[in-house]
């Protein structure tokens, strides 16, 4: 079975990021999965840093790592990966794009209640940083311009469900959306009912067949707040408003509950709601932290794909107010499975950033020196030059992959403000720096080395020495998989290595 999902806004973006390093972890059930973001503000800050994680995915998936846990998923990426319903107009309001001024001259009740439905502002306003917190706006510019069988990328990614659904494998669709904000708010139910019906038209007498699509999505409550910006701009999204919209939005999905518009959805928010460092009317300024609310919804995803028959409405919760611990987050596999695999990408992260690039480098700067056994056994022996370009961009771009996650973990951690995150020792490779008078993430120059074998909370016995014995294993390591090819079985013995602790 093939995964589609879609990200619909910025909040619906970020947790499309948290599902590629969930993916990037080994968790993904077996198959494809295919990603696509939608999004009026294709400069949106949140969407470029997804966006950039899903090519940095991409991009080391063209090496031959085997199987193995790490980037075990095959994602492929729509063309275009983000779709924007005003893709020809550089600034786009309602009135122009349902030609108001045409309306008021041709016909005039159209014009009335046009009138009767958006406020001057509201039809007047430019769109192209999105929908403002409006997503009265966004549902019918979104019902306008979705066509599932015209124009890309709508058209590969309704043949490719279909295809899916005529081969008895089946597929799975996923949304992610924001229920308090525009642009997510409006995509979530409108997108899904489109899905549903034009895959319904094309499988007219063959109604059977539709029993092998499932929809289903993440709905995200309220989780942050912000300070808007001084501009004197009347239509703007204000947290302020965030819950009279989630009220609205939630009485709108029970009275739609018997539309079987979704198989399932998944519900989260928080009471409290962590305050935002940048806050933005759109465009690349809008780049918010991770938050842990991006797991919860990441893993609602999984749970959907590994369900058979997944149903109706789901709520969680945490175990202490303010506080997250790994037996808080659901697990669709049983037992300590997330933690596992997160705890062991998180390794590889720590251990290739830390000793194994830095090695490497040093060995094609200083030329000849001394050679580890692993180094003669994955590169030497298997004639890999550390001087070949495309050895060396292959090797940044693994570097570049472990960077964005271990930066997004540690971003994690610091954003939820009033919230005691018990997940992983994020102080061993990050800390907190002011930028402009302001917090901000980055990765130690110098990683704490003796805290290897500890960076997965709750602390256990102390294990100072466990990269030391990572490094020992890996002068032993053997690769037997064939498919696990050049730079691919070194990446492979590694992440299988950092999971045995």
């Amino acid at each position: 079975m093939n995964y589609y999902v879609i990200g619909i806004g910025g909040t619906g973006a970020k947790c499309v990021e948290a599902l590629i390093h969930f993916s990037a972890a080994g968790l993904m059930p077996e198959g494809e999965l295919y990603v696509l973001f939608v999004d009026p503000d294709k400069s949106n800050g949140n969407l470029e840093r997804a966006t950039i994680t899903l090519q940095q995915y991409i991009t080391c998936k063209g090496l031959k790592f085997g199987k193995t846990d790490f980037l075990k998923t095959m994602i492929v990426a729509g063309k275009p990966n983000i779709w924007s319903p005003f893709e020809n107009e550089p600034q786009p309001s309602l009135a122009n794009f349902f030609h108001y001024n045409a309306l008021k001259q041709n016909n005039k009740a159209a014009a009335y209640l046009f009138d009767v439905l958006y406020s001057p502002s509201e039809k007047e306003t430019t769109l192209e940083k999105g929908f403002r917190g409006h997503p009265s706006i966004g549902a019918a510019v979104m019902a306008e311009t979705v066509k599932l069988g015209q124009g890309e990328p709508w058209q590969t990614f309704r043949d490719m469900i279909m295809q899916d659904i005529k081969g008895g494998t089946g597929a799975k669709i996923f949304l992610f959306g924001s229920i308090f904000g525009g642009t997510g708010a409006s995509g979530f139910p409108t997108i899904a009912s489109l899905i549903r019906k034009e895959l319904q038209d094309l499988q007219a007498g063959e109604q059977h067949q539709l029993e092998n699509l499932k929809l289903g999505g993440a709905l995200v409550l309220p989780y942050f707040s912000f300070i808007p910006e001084s501009q004197d701009v009347e239509m703007k999204a204000k947290s302020e408003d965030f819950l009279i919209n989630t009220q609205g939005g939630l009485k709108y999905y029970f009275l739609k509950s018997r539309t079987n518009m979704y198989d399932a959805i998944y519900l989260f928010g928080n009471e409290s709601q962590s305050p935002v460092s940048t806050t933005s009317l759109g465009g690349n300024t809008q780049k918010n932290e991770p938050h842990f609310i991006e797991l919860y919804a990441a893993l609602s995803a999984l749970d959907f794909f590994l369900k058979e028959n997944p149903q109706n409405y789901h709520l969680t919760a945490r175990n202490n107010k303010n506080q997250l611990d790994w037996g808080d987050l659901p697990d669709a596999y049983g037992g300590n499975t997330v933690k596992q695999k997160i705890g062991q990408l998180t390794r590889l992260a720590f251990a290739y950033l830390s000793v194994y690039y830095p090695v490497l480098e040093d060995i094609r700067t200083k030329g000849k020196g001394y050679r580890a056994p692993w180094f003669i056994d994955f590169f030497e022996r298997e004639n890999i030059s550390l001087d070949d370009t495309a050895t060396q961009t292959s090797l940044a771009n693994v570097k570049d992959y472990c960077e964005n996650f271990l930066l997004w973990l540690a971003n994690m951690h610091i954003s939820a403000k009033d919230e005691k995150i018990n997940l992983l020792n994020y102080n061993a490779f990050a800390h907190v720096v002011k930028d402009d008078g302001k917090d901000k993430v980055e990765l130690l120059p110098v990683f704490d080395l003796k805290a290897f074998g500890n960076l997965i909370l709750p602390l256990g016995e102390e294990k100072p020495n466990e990269l030391s014995r990572l490094w020992e294993r890996m002068c032993s390591a053997r690769v037997r998989d064939t498919n696990a090819i050049g730079i691919g079985r070194f990446i492979h013995a590694l992440s299988r290595e950092c999971g045995l602790i």
